[in-house]
C-alpha cells in the first residue's frame, strides 16, 4: 500500500459550516484511498493551524489544518511532508495545485483541476467588469502545468482543454508522446447517511401537504440564469396550484455576483411570492431531509465555457438521493442526464420549456419514479466515487512520474542553447521584418 500526502478541503463530515463541492471533492478522492488500505496525510487550508486533529473516519487518516494565508506556511507543510514521507502527492482543484507548486518534493504529482480556470476568470472579469488578476492567474497557471506529473478534470471537454495547456507550455514534447497526462474524474456521487441528526419536514409544515416541491440546493452562481428560472416558475405556478419553490443555498462569495439578490427581488414582485420559500444556507445534516421530501431538483446555466467546461455536483447528489432531476442541457453531466434517460433537459435560456418540464413532471408522478430510480441507479454505480476515481486509484497503487519530470543528467546541453538562440532570431525576424519560412 501507498502512502498519500492530500492538499485539499475540508471532509463533508468534518466540515464546520455549509458543505461546498471543493469538500465532496476532495472525499471523493480520500475515501477511496482508504478503502484500498492506503496511507493518507490530508492537509487543509485553514484560519488557524490545528495538527493531528482526531476523527472517527479511520486510523489511516492523519487530518491537518493549516493557515495558508498566513507568511511561512510552506515551512509547516514541508515539515508535514517530510515527517509522512509520502510516495506521491495529490491536490484537489485550483488553489491547491498552486500549493503544492511550493512543496520540496521529489514525489510524483497528481494535480486534479476541477474546472477550468481560463473560462472562470473570463465570467469573474465580465462580472467585475475589470481584468485585475489576469496575469497572476497565468503565471500560476503555468506554474501547475509545468510541475504536475499527472492530471484529471471534471468533463471531457476540460480533459482536452487542459491538453492544449499543457501544449502551450511545452509539456507535449518528445518524451511525452503517447503518454496520457490528464485524466477524467467525473463528480461523484457520495454514499447517502442512512441516518440523519436534521429532519425539517416540509410537507404540512412549510407548504401544503399536497405541494408539488421543485428543490434548489447549493450556491447561486454568477453563471445561474435566475431570469430563466424566475420566469419558468411564474408561469409554472400560475398553471398548477400545487407547486412550490424551496431553495436551500444562497450568495456565493463573488465580488459583484448579484445573482441571488436579483432573484430575491424579483420573486418580491410576484403574485405567487408566499409561494417561493428562500431558506439560505442550512446546516448539512439537514439537506439529506430535503432531498428525500421534494419532487424534483434543478440545475440551469447561462451559456458561455465554464458551463461547457465545467460540471454541476448538485445534479450528482441529486440523483444518488433518488430525486428527479430537470437541468439546462450545457455541461457534460447534462448531456449523460439526457442520453441516459436519468432526468429532464432543456435548452439553455428556454423558459417555456423548463415550465413545461415542471408542469410534466408534476403530472406524472409514474414517471418520475422512473426517472429516480433510474438516475440512483447510475448514480451509485457509474458515478460512485471508486469508479469515478479508478484512474487515480490505479496511479496511487505506484505513483510515478511523467516521463518529462524524471530526473536527468544535468549537464549542460549545447544543442538546447542552440535551438533556444535559433528561436530568439526568429522571432526578432518575424517581429522586426515579417521573415518567417512558410508553404
Amino acid at each position: 500500500m501507498s502512502r498519500i500526502m492530500v492538499l485539499g478541503y475540508e471532509l463533508p463530515t468534518l466540515a464546520e459550516g455549509a458543505i461546498e463541492a471543493r469538500s465532496y471533492r476532495t472525499w471523493q478522492f480520500v475515501e477511496p484511498l482508504l478503502a484500498d488500505g492506503h496511507q493518507i496525510c490530508l492537509a487543509i487550508s485553514h484560519q488557524a493551524d490545528q495538527f493531528d486533529i482526531k476523527h472517527s473516519l479511520d486510523s489511516r487518516l492523519s487530518y491537518h489544518r493549516l493557515s495558508m494565508q498566513r507568511l511561512g506556511w510552506p515551512r509547516h507543510l514541508n515539515r508535514l511532508h517530510d515527517r509522512f514521507k509520502p510516495d506521491g502527492v495529490l491536490a484537489v482543484m485550483f488553489n491547491n495545485c498552486l500549493r503544492v507548486t511550493r512543496l520540496a518534493t521529489d514525489r510524483p504529482i497528481w494535480m486534479d483541476m476541477y474546472g477550468d480556470k481560463l473560462a472562470e476568470t473570463q465570467i469573474a472579469e465580465y462580472t467585475q467588469q475589470h481584468s485585475r488578476g489576469r496575469r497572476n492567474m497565468f503565471r500560476y497557471l503555468q506554474e501547475m502545468l509545468r510541475q504536475g506529473d499527472v492530471y484529471s478534470t471534471c468533463s471531457t471537454p476540460q480533459k482536452y482543454a487542459l491538453v492544449g495547456q499543457l501544449g502551450m507550455v511545452s509539456r507535449l514534447n518528445r518524451h511525452t508522446l503517447g503518454y496520457e497526462f490528464v485524466h477524467l474524474v467525473l463528480p461523484g456521487s457520495p454514499a447517502c447517511p442512512k441516518n440523519t441528526s436534521g429532519n425539517p419536514t416540509l410537507l404540512g409544515d412549510l407548504v401544503p401537504a399536497d405541494a408539488f416541491i421543485v428543490l434548489w440546493c447549493g450556491g447561486y452562481n454568477v453563471w445561474t440564469d435566475v431570469d430563466t428560472l424566475f420566469r419558468a416558475l411564474e408561469e409554472a405556478m400560475s398553471r398548477d396550484p400545487r407547486i412550490v419553490f424551496v431553495s436551500v443555498g444562497g450568495r456565493v462569495k463573488i465580488s459583484q455576483n448579484n445573482a441571488y439578490d436579483r432573484f430575491l427581488a424579483m420573486i418580491g414582485t410576484s403574485a405567487h411570492r408566499h409561494r417561493f420559500h428562500m431558506l439560505g444556507w442550512r446546516p448539512a445534516n439537514e439537506i439529506p431531509a430535503y432531498y428525500r421530501q421534494a419532487d424534483v431538483g434543478i440545475n440551469l446555466d447561462t451559456l458561455h465555457y465554464e458551463t461547457l467546461l465545467g460540471t454541476r455536483t448538485r445534479l450528482v447528489e441529486m440523483m444518488g438521493y433518488g430525486l428527479p432531476v430537470i437541468t439546462s442541457l450545457g455541461c457534460e453531466l447534462s448531456a449523460i442526464i439526457h442520453d441516459q434517460e436519468l432526468g429532464l433537459t432543456f435548452p439553455i435560456g428556454d423558459a417555456v420549456a423548463l415550465c413545461d418540464r415542471i408542469l410534466a413532471l408534476a403530472g406524472d408522478p409514474t414517471n418520475r419514479q422512473i426517472l429516480a430510480e433510474r438516475a440512483q441507479r447510475y448514480a451509485t454505480h457509474q458515478l460512485s466515487f471508486a469508479e469515478t476515481t479508478h484512474p487515480f486509484r490505479e496511479w496511487a497503487r505506484g505513483p510515478y512520474h511523467a516521463p518529462d519530470r524524471v530526473k536527468t543528467s544535468q549537464r549542460w546541453n549545447l544543442q538546447e542553447l542552440e535551438y533556444y538562440l535559433r528561436s530568439v532570431a526568429r522571432g526578432m525576424l518575424w517581429r522586426l521584418c515579417a521573415l518567417e519560412r512558410a508553404d
